[in-house]
């Protein structure tokens, strides 16, 4: 006979006896009158409806904030790839939104092919439309260039074109200018660059876009790294043109780019500084009356 055998004998059919449990009585709350208690209703209603609008803007302001390539915005470009959620740009110095796309390359990072075409760009008050150089004036020293392999500008156009502080190793231009100043400086030193490597590099394009400015800048003292570097038919109606603190190896700017601001040929609007050296100088300026609005 099993144990559980057992008990069931003892108990039999032996009742066992439930314990009571302890009344409690109800809590109820009730109100002086039916004007009481449309006013807590009011009151509750009202306060989801603050609730509700809350939420909407919250939501909304979370959509208004949010930036995806290529649209107007900072963008920053690291080690693991350019970050496609952007940052919100700061104001324009008058407090109106700025409209500016800003890439920002990271220290030593590679990128195989940046491009921009089919774009507009230009903004009432700005001094650049198109702007390579760093981001700060603490960015310096013997690496911090932006290092291309091939830089090609085509059917594009600015009121006004400047470049100083950069070396190349051979340098084709042929804009078509409202007059210019061509003064690089030739010099034998100079070396070739040859961006071979793939690795962890990428490609990106803004394509059709419409912007008050494209900046590109390095962030690092050691410089950023674009194998091919193209820009086909951006045009500005208002803002420089402005390079600084690049190593190209080769550099193509023909006669399909027209830059001008309708002040005559006896007035430079193409400016290569003497701070731009390169080892061979291809130069077919031509010079035409220009003005680009």
């Amino acid at each position: 006979m099993t144990l559980f055998e057992k008990i069931c004998r003892i108990v039999g059919d032996r009742r066992i006896p439930a314990p009571r449990m302890p009344a409690f009585s109800l809590f109820r709350v009730g109100f002086a009158n039916r004007h009481v208690t449309t006013v807590v209703v009011m009151a509750i209603m009202i306060s989801a409806g603050a609730v509700s609008v809350g939420l909407y803007f919250a939501v909304k302001d979370v959509v208004n904030a949010t930036y995806n390539w290529p649209d107007p915005a900072i963008y920053d470009v690291t080690d693991v790839g350019l970050q496609t959620m952007g940052q919100k740009n700061p104001n324009m110095e008058d407090g109106t939104e700025s409209q500016t796309l800003s890439i920002r390359l990271g220290d030593g990072v590679r990128i195989s092919t940046l491009r921009i075409k089919d774009s507009d760009v230009g903004r009432t008050g700005i001094a650049r439309s198109f702007d390579i150089s760093p981001y700060t004036t603490a960015v310096t020293g013997a690496a911090a260039y932006l290092w291309v392999g091939n830089l090609t500008i085509t059917n594009s156009s600015w009121p006004t074109f400047a470049w100083q502080n950069s070396e190349v190793g051979t340098l084709n231009v042929g804009m078509l200018c409202d007059g210019h100043t061509m003064s690089a400086t030739v010099s034998n030193t100079v070396s070739d660059l040859e961006l071979s490597s793939e690795r962890l590099a990428s490609v990106y394009e803004v394509d059709s876009t419409i912007v008050d400015r494209i900046q590109i800048h390095i962030t690092g003292n050691n410089g950023a790294y674009v194998d091919h570097l193209i820009i086909d038919n951006l045009d500005a109606w208002n803002g420089a043109a402005f390079f600084d603190r690049m190593k190209i190896g080769t550099a193509t700017i023909n006669n399909s780019n027209r830059v001008g601001d309708g002040t005559g040929v006896d007035s430079a609007s193409c400016v290569v500084n003497p701070s731009v050296s390169a080892r061979v100088i291809n130069n077919t300026i031509q010079d035409r009356p220009i003005k680009v609005r």
